[in-house]
């Protein structure tokens, strides 16, 4: 019986303490919206830069083959700076000894097309710069 009214009496204070007890409200923070159509920062590349990449990529065996039919509808396709590639063309991640020597190319791929060498944003399939195949 004795156990009884002590378990009775804890009970009660635990009550009792809860009850007098304020509840504490909790702060939820949002995090800030991420922007859908984030770009990468402007390329500005250094003229021995572009000497680099044209020749890290100049042993690579990636120019667009117009004799395949995926490629074939991107044959009237004339590059410039902002322009999207056409749909079937697939651009190759850099060399890395590329990578290695200019991080900020990390973000870009390239495409080897019509004797150029085109820097492109893979998320929006955008050129962002242009060089040609063949040093000046």
């Amino acid at each position: 019986m004795r156990q009884v009214l002590t378990r009775a009496s804890l009970a009660g204070t635990v009550l009792a303490l809860a009850v007098s007890v304020p509840a504490v409200a909790v702060e939820q923070t949002i995090p800030p919206p991420v922007a859908q159509d984030q770009k990468p920062p402007p390329l500005r590349l250094s003229d021995d830069q572009r000497a680099k990449i044209r020749q890290a990529v100049s042993g690579e065996n990636t120019e667009v083959q117009f004799s395949l039919s995926e490629t074939k509808p991107a044959e009237g396709f004339a590059p410039s700076v902002g322009a999207k590639i056409p749909d079937g063309l697939y651009p190759d991640s850099l060399p890395p000894p590329v990578l290695a020597e200019m991080p900020v190319l990390e973000r870009y791929t390239y495409l080897k097309f019509k004797q150029q060498v085109l820097i492109i944003d893979p998320m929006s399939r955008k050129i962002v710069d242009m060089l040609s195949e063949a040093s000046r």
